[in-house]
């Protein structure tokens, strides 16, 4: 077999395989979308039911509960007709938006409804199930690769258009934010704390500008190594090793002080900018 055609098989069976996974997930999205319809029916009668006979009349909150929950019902059946196979709603590009913006509305529709509940003082359990069958929904969102989903870049790393680094954190179903890492120390601080290894760029992902856009920013992240062994990450001969403590970087003197403070285990790899960036400090005999 040529090279080519075998770089053909290979290309047919990677897209077999997307297509076979996507199936999958939009099969359980539809199947997940069907119980919240239901859900969200009941809810909606069970409201109606829960106000129509106080003393003959309805006030202006209960109304709304009434009005929020039909929108709510309505916004569930529209999304499960959309996760259904004849519809293509869900295949990238095949209209203007795509299946995780229409469940970003759809979450928007349960989070007014909640809203609305809570100043009424009703908050029976149906509500309490259906936000369990939309965190459901999200996670498996978050299997399913796209540019705009923002579930798929939970904890993934993302550049602006300012060449600033975001990380984007999931803060509900549906509700994600950015956080700005203050600097490259952050970054690569913040990536160790996730069991990552010494390379965050591999989780760095090329998102659109209009994505980076429906988020809000929340909390920066400053992180340090402070209190921390460090070593240039590279292959250069002769690296030395550090403590960075008090905002200044010790070097150790020998193998001995090295095991003193745990040993080539406890030292983390990290660009020479960083380590540059500390003053000298008494090295550590």
């Amino acid at each position: 077999m040529s090279q080519i055609k075998k770089i053909l098989l290979v290309s047919l069976m990677v897209l077999f395989i997307t297509y076979t996974v996507t199936a999958d997930r939009r099969a359980q999205l539809s199947n997940l979308a069907q119980g919240l319809e239901q859900q969200a029916t009941r809810l909606a009668q069970s409201n109606y039911e829960h106000f129509k006979g106080w003393n003959q009349t309805i006030s202006d909150q209960e109304q709304a509960v009434l009005f929020e929950s039909e929108a709510f019902a309505s916004s569930c059946r529209l999304f499960l007709k959309l996760t259904s196979e004849q519809s293509g709603y869900f295949r990238s590009g095949y209209l203007r938006t795509s299946l995780f913006n229409a469940f970003i509305f759809l979450t928007n529709a349960f989070d007014e409804l909640n809203k609305e509940m809570q100043k009424a003082g009703v908050m029976p359990y149906e509500m309490r199930d259906i936000k369990r069958t939309l965190e459901r929904m999200d996670y498996e969102f978050s299997y399913w690769p796209a540019p705009d989903n923002l579930a798929y870049l939970h904890q993934k790393y993302v550049k602006a258009r300012n060449a600033s680094v975001y990380m984007i954190e999931r803060k509900g179903p549906g509700k994600y934010i950015l956080h700005a890492f203050k600097n490259l120390e952050s970054i690569f601080r913040f990536n160790y704390d996730l069991n990552r290894g010494k390379d965050p760029w591999k989780y760095l992902d090329e998102v659109p500008y209009d994505t980076l856009n429906k988020m809000e920013e929340g909390p920066m992240i400053d992180r340090s190594f402070e209190g921390l062994l460090v070593i240039e990450n590279s292959t250069r001969p002769n690296r030395s090793v550090y403590l960075i403590e008090r905002g200044k970087k010790r070097g150790i003197t020998s193998p001995r002080v090295l095991e003193r403070y745990g040993g080539w285990s406890k030292v983390f790899e990290i660009p020479a900018e960083i380590i540059a960036a500390y003053q000298e400090g008494e090295p550590i005999r």
